[in-house]
């Protein structure tokens, strides 16, 4: 039971340092005004805003400004916070309204991904209260916790196998596939360029990748900065970690 105790409080910290490098990111838009330019988001803008399909060609004048403006809406939106998203309008320059920014597909498929984040952050916090639980557990007890080395080596382990997952069928097959599992038959989630303000202001699925591999490496940081204060806080003299 205590060796039990001990690897589910580390197991626990995935989800608690995925929860807070989540939020953390969230707080700054996904660092989208590190991506604007490195993925020449502007450029790509004013490509294809020019042949929207859906009446919105002169997103064209919009400035790259309102380009952050509009992705820190769709943030706010996604976390059930700002503006209703069907309400979210784009400007000129000179402020005028020149359109709403979403059409229905796009809002409803933003409103499911609400309702996904809103459970995997509520999942998030119970594994949360879980952990401090455990933590506060193993101070008073000093239960056993597994070798900092071997925490490592196993979530290395399944990182690694996960990648090689990832790399066997193909990132747009599993992305496309994962989408397919999480959201509801007859509910669309891929749009085109033309199609889609908010596809093309977010240059999708290039932004994701961005986004993923900085939000792994803060939660990778995170977790080992969690597992080092948990060995911290439960170690007491005599007790014994292996």
């Amino acid at each position: 039971m205590p060796r039990t105790a001990g690897w589910v409080a580390a197991c626990c910290l995935v989800f608690v340092s995925l929860l807070l490098s989540w939020q953390a990111l969230a707080k700054v838009d996904f660092l989208y005004s590190v991506w604007y330019p490195a993925l020449n988001i502007e450029e790509h803008i004013r490509h294809y805003a020019v042949r929207n399909k859906t009446g919105r060609q002169n997103f064209v004048l919009t400035t790259p400004a309102e380009h952050h403006r509009l992705f820190g809406a769709l943030v706010q939106g996604i976390h059930g916070r700002g503006e209703p998203l069907d309400q979210v309008v784009y400007r000129n320059a000179d402020g005028e309204v020149l359109g709403t920014f979403l059409h229905a597909d796009e809002v409803g498929h933003l409103g499911d991904v609400a309702v996904l984040v809103q459970r995997l952050l509520w999942a998030g916090w119970t594994i949360t209260a879980v952990a401090v639980f455990l933590v506060l557990l193993q101070g008073r007890r000093g239960i056993w916790l597994p070798a900092f080395s071997r925490v490592m080596m196993g979530y290395g382990i399944v990182l690694v196998a996960g990648g090689v997952v990832i790399a066997l069928v193909g990132p747009k097959q599993a992305f496309d596939g994962l989408h397919e599992w999480i959201f509801a038959s007859g509910h669309p989630w891929f749009f085109y360029y033309q199609e889609s303000l908010m596809t093309t202001v977010m240059k999708a699925p290039d932004i994701f990748a961005a986004i993923a591999s900085v939000w792994i490496a803060l939660h990778l940081l995170l977790f080992v900065l969690l597992l080092a204060a948990l060995r911290y806080l439960v170690k007491r003299p005599g007790d014994r970690t292996a």
